[in-house]
């Protein structure tokens, strides 16, 4: 779905998502990914959670680390969501919350919230943009 998402194929992903959270958080067993076996007869890795996670960092959002401070991001929200936000994150040596907001078509907002201060960035959904913290 990460992938999927990256590659720009929102809509496909996006209905995977779905399904995929539909059965995993709210199906016939616990909601986050455990090495006990067995589980309703359902063996999976631990690892799987972090995966899910990225779903969203990755795929979605389109992070990419590319310094010590340094990120691009490519937004690609599923067309039914108007906005993303991430709050609290600890990452490149900052903690920061990321907002993305469609406006019209392929454009969007993004506001950046580090140590009290907030970049508001216009965006193309799809393209890559280089955020220095």
């Amino acid at each position: 779905m990460r992938g999927a998402f990256a590659a720009g194929e929102k809509a496909k992903a996006y209905d995977f998502l779905k399904y995929y959270s539909k059965r995993r958080l709210l199906g016939d067993h616990v909601p986050y990914a455990v090495e006990a076996y067995p589980e309703g007869n359902q063996r999976h890795l631990s690892a799987e959670s972090g995966l899910y996670c990225r779903i969203f960092t990755e795929g979605i959002l389109g992070i990419r680390p590319v310094g010590f401070s340094t990120f691009n991001i490519t937004p690609n929200l599923p067309i039914s969501w108007n906005f993303m936000r991430l709050k609290n994150i600890h990452a490149f040596g900052k903690i920061f919350d990321i907002e993305v907001i469609r406006k019209s078509g392929n454009r969007l907002t993004m506001h950046i919230t580090a140590n009290g201060k907030t970049q508001e960035y216009d965006l193309t959904e799809g393209k890559r943009t280089t955020i220095n913290l």
